[in-house]
């Protein structure tokens, strides 16, 4: 079995880290309630919107933007076949 020195996984205990890993970085953090839709965290900076059901979702879209920038949705034919291997070795 491999050991791995690091081992994290979203639990009760990652949403306050996640959203204090933001606040470092600069984002200002909001959560807001809505009836119908539940809770919505926010993160802004620099014009800079994003929105998240979960603290630790929130903090994956700003690292996503992060490493791509504002072309983040383009998707290269490697990036496809490589996320498509990615699913059939799951299944």
């Amino acid at each position: 079995m491999r050991e791995y020195r690091t081992t994290i996984r979203v639990a009760g205990n990652t949403a306050a880290p996640a959203l204090y890993a933001l606040r470092a970085k600069g984002y200002a953090v909001t959560l807001s309630y809505a009836p119908l839709d539940g809770a919505e965290y926010a993160a802004e900076k620099d014009g800079r919107l994003f929105s998240a059901t979960t603290a630790e979702e929130l903090l994956g879209l700003v690292a996503m933007w992060e490493v791509r920038g504002d072309n983040w949705r383009a998707c290269t034919d490697d990036e496809r076949a490589w996320h498509d291997a990615l699913v059939e070795a799951a299944t």
